[in-house]
């Protein structure tokens, strides 16, 4: 650890390099999203949609979670000079606010689907 400490552009380009990679995955995701949600059963829907609002506030997390080891926080940096605690703390605290969101979107789309595959599945259990 203490070589990259010592080379921060080895850790900016760590950051660049996964934080591109994150992007373009969550850009096919989302393509891809867009063209199940044109031929989904009306049912899946609006499960599909609270999915992708989950992964959305998931992606944002994420996001911010970079910015406490890495720029603006740079609390993984050795140099106390570079640290900035009051950006690391807000990165943490943005990245916690978009996070819980995500997951209970996610919780929600996936009940959504469980839901309509117990409807599909048996008659009898359309009315629970």
């Amino acid at each position: 650890m203490d070589f990259l400490m010592n080379h921060p552009a080895l850790l900016y380009a760590y950051f660049g390099t996964f934080g591109s990679i994150g992007t373009i995955l969550f850009v096919l995701v989302a393509r891809s999203w867009l063209e199940y949600q044109a031929v989904a059963a009306p049912g899946q829907r609006s499960a599909l949609r609270w999915s992708m609002a989950g992964y959305m506030f998931l992606f944002f997390g994420a996001w911010f979670a970079c910015g406490i080891g890495g720029p603006p926080g740079n609390l993984l940096r050795p140099d106390s000079a570079a640290q900035n605690l009051l950006a690391g703390t807000g990165a943490a605290i943005l990245s916690m606010l978009f996070s819980v969101p995500g997951w209970a979107c996610v919780l929600v789309g996936q009940r959504k689907l469980l839901k309509e595959a117990m409807a599909q599945r048996s008659p009898d259990r359309r009315a629970a």
